[in-house]
């Protein structure tokens, strides 16, 4: 639309006489009837572009979420499978090498099985687990069972040494009882006279022998059996620290004397040497609280899936030992 000549006349006059004829609101109707008119939106309209939007986005939105959610359940289906079947397959193999080699309690039953091995460890120790942490009524009793058939499975092949770790420390606290039960088992085993002497020793209590040491059979190895817990790593370690710093102080030896050779020295002899084999009956390596000066070049096996003691991985673990390579640094 064209600007008429009035109104056209009117702001080259007011122009000229620099904006003072006409003021600012009469300059804003002036131009006002030339400007086009504003475009009419309907509410109704923006509102529902603005929600098929937003629709869009949650749409795209759940999509993922589902997507990730499909994802999640194929993995955990496909992780499933295969730890059932992991599970069966161990369970059925030692199932099947517990009834094949099944020792029968008897002692040749387990030399026969031995005897194909190349070497055979001379210090095996094991970790047992108290039920339910005591809880149960029969949680000792069968703790003591497990290791009197551990002893025997060690006297049977020819092992001189067990230490039994149990992280309580309860077995340390029945001896007497734990020694009888042992010697029992032997008996049961070997027979009455045939038995091997068994001694059972823990760090702080004096060692019980058994009464017919004299008996030795020519072909019979003593068993010495040792019962250590969690105390005897942390404890033992802080008893030899302060032995060493009273004998430092009283300058009966210097710091330069305490070498690692002597610790390892003074802490066998304070809880017991170095053993070749840790057996775990548990289905995943489980030290719990184990002292860990004790086994630097300790061969660990457990058997995965496992639950229990049992004589299968008792056999498994000395055949582990058997293949192990031992390289030792200079």
């Amino acid at each position: 639309m064209s600007f008429r000549a009035k109104d056209t006349k009117a702001y080259r006059e007011d122009e000229k006489t620099g904006h003072k004829i006409l003021g600012i609101r009469d300059r804003e109707k002036l131009v006002e009837n030339y400007l086009p008119a504003p475009p009419i939106r309907s509410r109704s309209h923006s509102h529902s572009r603005k929600k098929q939007e937003k629709s869009h986005f949650g749409i795209r939105k759940l999509l993922r979420s589902q997507l990730y959610l499909l994802l999640y359940i194929i993995v955990h289906a496909i992780f499933s499978v295969y730890i059932r079947i992991r599970i069966a397959y161990h369970a059925v193999s030692l199932r099947i090498l517990s009834i094949l080699k099944h020792h029968h309690n008897t002692p040749d039953y387990i030399r026969r099985d031995v005897s194909t091995l190349k070497r055979l460890p001379k210090h095996v120790s094991v970790i047992l687990t108290l039920e339910d942490g005591g809880r149960a009524g029969d949680a000792l009793e069968k703790l003591v069972n497990e290791a009197s058939e551990i002893a025997a499975w060690c006297a049977s092949a020819g092992i001189p040494r067990l230490s039994i770790y149990e992280r309580t420390g309860i077995l340390k606290r029945y001896m007497p009882q734990m020694h009888r039960a042992l010697a029992h088992k032997l008996k049961a085993w070997f027979g009455k006279r045939q038995a091997p002497p068994l001694s059972l020793s823990s760090r702080g209590a004096p060692t019980v022998h058994s009464a017919n040491r004299e008996y030795l059979p020519y072909d019979q190895t003593p068993l010495e059996v040792v019962l250590i817990s969690e105390e005897d790593g942390r404890e033992a370690m802080v008893d030899l620290t302060k032995v060493l710093v009273q004998m430092v102080q009283k300058e009966k030896i210097t710091a330069a004397d305490i070498t690692t050779d002597v610790l390892d020295n003074e802490l066998s002899e304070a809880v017991m040497k170095e053993p070749d084999l840790l057996l775990s009956f548990e289905p995943y390596v489980d030290l719990q609280g184990y002292p860990p000066w004790p086994i630097r070049l300790t061969e660990i096996y457990c058997a995965p899936d496992n639950e229990g003691v049992g004589y299968q991985v008792f056999l498994r673990g000395l055949r582990k030992y058997t293949e192990a390579t031992f390289k030792l640094g200079k």
